[in-house]
This record gives structure tokens, sequence and C-alpha cells, in this order.
């Protein structure tokens, strides 16, 4: 590996940029399935009803599943082991994370479906047909504005909306080091 600020060259790079790298996507096996997953277009909503019926009636279509099913055959979530503590010392809040959501969406794009079939395309074709009905719910998505008093919750757990206030470092010899610095620049993320 090359010095701090200087190029590195990567063994990977030129299988890739001559077209002779290898994908998951081009791998192709006997009884090899492809999968798609049907994600919310609501920030925030209640999941009413889902009905895959005629996804799952689709030949080719080997496996249509939701949030529930994993739930109902005892697939967990995703856990969270950071072992983070708050300024104040509470712990790091860690709602259930499930690899569907089950209930409800708490975010654009959340998967609230996934279709298993013999192809991509299929896959693809099975998931336009599955019908979810969904009761939106207050969303807020700027940051400064999600946690002020009363703003909707994403995780009831979660009060208002924080799961972590966390710091690292001497507060105190870092506000020093800046107010003696010749310059100074801010930013906000």
């Amino acid at each position: 590996m090359g010095q701090f600020g200087q190029s590195t060259r990567r063994t990977e790079d030129k299988r890739f940029l001559t077209g002779r790298g290898r994908y998951t996507d081009d791998l192709n096996r006997p009884r090899h399935l492809y999968a798609h997953v049907v994600r919310s277009p609501h920030a925030h909503a209640r999941i009413k009803r889902i009905d895959s019926a005629a996804a799952a009636s689709l030949p080719g279509v080997a496996l249509v599943f939701t949030g529930k099913d994993l739930t109902a055959d005892g697939i967990g979530g995703v856990p969270c082991h950071m072992p983070l503590k708050s300024r104040d010392g509470s712990p790091l809040v860690a709602p259930p994370r499930p690899a569907l959501a089950v209930d409800k969406v708490r975010h654009m794009g959340e998967g609230v479906a996934c279709v298993i079939a013999e192809n991509a395309a299929l896959a693809r074709e099975a998931a336009e047909l599955i019908a979810v009905d969904y009761e939106d719910l207050p969303a807020v998505t700027d940051p400064r504005a999600a946690i002020a008093a009363g703003a909707p919750l994403v995780w009831a757990e979660a009060k208002n909306n924080v799961i972590l206030d966390w710091e690292k470092g001497d507060k105190a010899a870092s506000d020093a080091a800046f107010a003696a610095a010749s310059h100074r620049v801010s930013f906000e993320i």
C-alpha cells in the first residue's frame, strides 16, 4: 500500500474495467432462484393488508412472504449490538428491526414483501401484483423537526425520536482549542 495521499493500484480493477469481472448477477446455477423486494412508497404508514395471492399463483413463483410470515416462522430481526450509551448514561435505544416491515413502515423504501421466482423478470412481475393497503401516518423528514416535542414518533421506544445522544473526547480541551484557533470552519450534518 502506498503512502497516505498516493494512488494505490488495486488488483481487481483490470478485470472489471475490461468486462471480465464476475458479479453475483452473472452467476446462474441449477435451481437458481431470484428475489425481488416490494418496498413502501410511504415515509410512515400502517400496513392494513397485504394481498399476495395473485403473485403467488404465477407459474414459476416459488414463494411470496411478508414480515408477518417471517415472524410466524420464528425469523427474528436485524439485531443492534452497539454497546454505546448516551451522555446521560442511558443505553442506546434499539427497537426491533425486522427484515421486512410487520405492521408499520417507518421509511420510504422499507421492504414489505418478498417474491422468490425462477428468474428476475418474473420476480419483478409478480411483485407488481402484490396489493398493499396502507394507512398514512404523520411523518417528519427534517431532523430538527423530528426531535421537537410532539413530533410523530418513528419508534415508540425512542422518546423524541432520539436513539442515542453521544459524544466522545474531551469537551473542555476541544472548546479551548477552538477558542484559540486563528481560523474556524463550521458545518452542520
